[in-house]
């Protein structure tokens, strides 16, 4: 399961407290270095960046314990949330028309200063946050009920995140056959040895075959004020992190996270969709669909699209649609393209190296089969096959295929030709749908406009 901490609640509420108080100090301390006295104006634009800032968090929420992020996605997502507050910031002069009030150079400064301030105080926090719940690890003693392979487990990760604030004492067992270091005594001697050591938190990783003997320490735990945590025996099965929800008063345990399930979050990516892919293809498309289909005709007989049959959300086929790059073969179905490949047409070329052939599925993308952004549908064969090789191939299919993703801005992009290659654009695509956001989708979207511009050797 993955570990949130106690203290999640607390840290992130600090952050925030910190962030708020480091804006509004640094709004104020400013207005005077520009010569800028009271003016309504500069007190609406302020009350913009903290309503800006408060949605931002909603969009790029605190990481679940901002002692572990490492300093690049520390200054990315301080950078995205100031970058949604200027958007938001500049929203509200525009609404409110009194953008050509408020100093370009005051917002260019603010903002650039806040950047270094907001990450500045978030290392320098987190390391007075981690320096005082280690040195009140004496206040957190614990103890591991059972000796078996998640109980090591349990141990390894336990000891070696000192940011835990947990001292873990040792083992107790009733299993004579399991022997190691570090086993104080049996299940019995674990009760007197609590009392006598002050300990505050038993982790139970005994089988539910000894139902009894976790119910008698169960009652033992609660009426001696200690915490009482059962370990569940699906860490001995996957690596995997799990995630802890519930139905009704059942507590049940799933193999991964997946924001899109959340109706929300499924509502405002979908609302994305629509919007860009419907204005795309009453503006742009017309015009596109115009040049090179005159120029695919000219190149070769055949039709202007390319359809074929790809695997969707939950396995399920759709007719995707692309510009035809080739001259019309029997292999189109079943070959991937190659560099040289002979059945590229001299447009055809062109249109791949610039992405152009994926534009006609912002149609699949408005009839809902696809999103911009997400893991690359592939062909039947592909799928039937890689299916077989790969364990967790079929995981990327939990949501909708996308014109772009996470996969191919990270240079998994085009042919694969090992099974390396596919093992490491199947991480990249299960990456992205655990760690969905918009704000993400749209990253995405610029960082493939941006290689359009820049070129992709993978891209033929």
């Amino acid at each position: 399961m993955k570990e949130v901490g106690r203290y999640k609640i607390f840290i992130s509420t600090v952050f925030l407290v910190e962030d708020m108080v480091a804006l509004n100090l640094l709004y104020f301390i400013l207005l005077p270095v520009f010569k800028i006295t009271y003016d309504p104006i500069y007190s609406l634009a302020l009350l913009s960046i903290n309503l800006g800032y408060l949605l931002s968090i909603a969009i790029v929420p605190f990481a679940d314990d901002q002692r572990r992020l490492r300093m690049q996605h520390l200054i990315e997502s301080s950078f995205y949330r100031l970058s949604v507050t200027a958007l938001i910031f500049l929203a509200c002069l525009f609404t409110v028309k009194i953008s050509g009030s408020v100093s370009r150079l005051f917002i260019a400064v603010f903002f650039s200063t806040a950047f270094f301030l907001l990450v500045t105080g978030h290392l320098l926090t987190r390391k007075a946050l981690t320096y005082t719940i280690i040195s009140n690890k004496r206040n957190r003693k614990a103890i591991i009920l059972g000796a078996g392979l998640i109980a090591q487990k349990l141990y390894k990760e336990l000891t070696g995140n000192s940011y835990l604030g947990i001292k873990v004492l040792g083992f107790f067992e009733d299993d004579s056959s399991k022997k190691r270091a570090g086993i104080l005594g049996t299940l019995e001697d674990a009760k007197k040895y609590a009392k006598e050591h002050q300990v505050t938190t038993v982790y139970c990783t005994l089988p539910l075959s000894a139902r009894s003997k976790i119910i008698d320490f169960l009652n033992f735990a609660e009426l001696n004020v200690i915490n009482f945590h059962i370990v569940p025996s699906v860490g001995y099965y996957t690596r995997t992190p799990v995630v802890l929800e519930t139905v009704g008063s059942m507590p049940i345990l799933s193999l991964r996270k997946v924001p899109l399930s959340n109706l929300h979050n499924a509502i405002l990516k979908r609302s994305f969709d629509i919007i860009v892919s419907f204005t795309f293809l009453v503006t742009l498309f017309p015009v596109i669909y115009l040049l090179l289909g005159i120029a695919i005709k000219s190149s070769s007989r055949g039709p202007v699209f390319f359809v074929q049959e790809r695997t969707g959300k939950n396995g399920e086929i759709f007719r995707c649609y692309k510009f035809r790059s080739m001259l019309c073969n029997n292999e189109a179905h079943t070959k991937q393209a190659t560099v040289n490949d002979h059945r590229k047409t001299w447009i055809g070329a062109f249109i791949r190296r610039s992405n152009l052939d994926e534009l006609p599925q912002f149609i699949n993308v408005l009839k809902g089969e696809m999103s911009i952004v997400g893991p690359r549908p592939h062909m039947l064969r592909h799928t039937e096959e890689y299916s077989q090789m790969l364990n967790k191939y079929m995981v990327r299919h939990f949501i909708k295929p996308g014109i772009t993703g996470w996969a191919q801005i990270n240079g998994f992009r085009g042919e694969t030709k090992t099974l390396g290659q596919m093992e490491g654009r199947v991480k990249k695509d299960i990456w992205y749908l655990e760690n969905w956001t918009l704000l993400l989708d749209i990253v995405i979207i610029i960082k493939t406009i941006l290689l359009f511009f820049k070129g992709d050797k993978n891209a033929y």
